[in-house]
């Protein structure tokens, strides 16, 4: 007899969905529109490791037993959605394989509410970075993005946001909360795919156009081999990226290397008016890490040539290049000093 993807005896299977998000009501109100009949629903979290087992191992239980794995599960809010799903989809993977080539963990679904975005992207915060990189986290590595309080956000501003995620997650279905329903999920997810589908990752793919305007987002990638000067980027970073003057960066993600700390490769990120420049664990001398500037901006009318030019000023000169690098590490750097804690500027 024939074989294909239905002879596989898990191919039947709908697979497990998480749901995460900012509130509790509204992660358990989504959650429930997606629980059906042979749904079974678990509740976990905060805790990365212990939240990833308990749904393991239900799943575990339920395709040894014949039945239906099928399970919806409610993340408690502040659950670190891409940590969790990375290491579910590892550990189902390793149990249970991929029926029909897919990996059992099928969908997550993050809860977002419009007005909370609207106001950390849009508007001019600047004191709640770690919420702002909260949701980024939750927008970024979801297969499903359900919009709530879309009424109280102005249409002009919601579509806005719309077109912002749709380029901050192009392969997210980003949807109004009141057009989510189970059969929203029916198409298969691409849940073990997350670790590397945001989309400041595929600007900053050498395959991906450095500038991509569609008359609504901006997305630019400025790129450079050389170390920044951090004096001059102080500089720059209250200047040139105060608000409307290169337009309005809306999101910007990606690696830095400071002159300073030229054995570090650092992490540029700003959500709206914040941003944070933190240490990565790699090494600049590695062969795979990134060298220099490789840094995504998405906006609105945004002044590519004017970014270039400024950012072209904090870049080392071919005098202090040519000097004694050891040099390097007596220039005036005023940012935090990285002991592997956020800093924000």
């Amino acid at each position: 007899m024939a074989s294909g993807p239905d002879t596989s005896p898990l191919s039947r299977h709908r697979g497990i969905v998480l749901v995460g998000g900012q509130d509790a009501a509204e992660i358990e109100r989504i959650a429930h529109l997606l629980i059906g009949d042979t749904s079974h629903p678990v509740t976990v979290g905060p805790d990365v490791q212990e939240g990833a087992d308990v749904i393991h191992r239900l799943s575990l239980d339920l395709a040894r037993s014949g039945d239906r794995v099928d399970v919806v599960a409610t993340l408690a809010p502040g659950t670190p959605l891409r940590a969790l799903a990375l290491l579910l989809g590892a550990l189902v993977d390793s149990d249970l394989g991929r029926p029909s080539g897919e990996c059992l963990l099928q969908h997550v679904v993050a809860a977002v509410s419009a007005v909370d975005l609207a106001d950390l992207v849009l508007n001019e915060v600047d004191d709640r970075f770690f919420a702002a990189e909260h949701v980024i986290d939750l927008v970024e590595h979801a297969t499903v993005i359900a919009l709530t309080d879309t009424a109280a956000v102005p249409p002009r501003d919601l579509y806005l946001l719309e077109q912002l995620l749709a380029r901050l997650a192009p392969e997210t279905a980003v949807l109004r909360a009141q057009d989510l329903s189970r059969h929203s999920l029916s198409a298969r997810g691409g849940a073990a795919q997350l670790g590397g589908a945001a989309g400041w990752m595929q600007a900053l793919s050498e395959h991906t156009p450095d500038h991509h305007d569609d008359g609504m987002i901006t997305t630019f990638v400025y790129r450079d081999e050389r170390p920044f000067h951090p004096e001059r980027l102080a500089a720059v970073v209250e200047q040139t990226f105060a608000p409307g003057a290169v337009g309005t960066v809306l999101r910007s993600r990606g690696f830095t290397q400071f002159a300073t700390r030229s054995d570090r490769v650092g992490s540029w990120s700003s959500v709206g008016q914040m941003l944070s420049l933190d240490p990565t664990s790699l090494p600049s001398w590695h062969l795979n890490s990134p060298h220099g500037q490789q840094i995504a901006f998405f906006g609105v009318d945004l002044d590519t040539a004017a970014i270039r030019r400024d950012l072209d000023i904090c870049l080392l000169t071919n005098d202090e290049l040519l000097s004694d690098p050891a040099s390097w590490h007596d220039l005036v750097d005023p940012f935090p000093v990285w002991d592997d804690h956020r800093h924000t500027h």
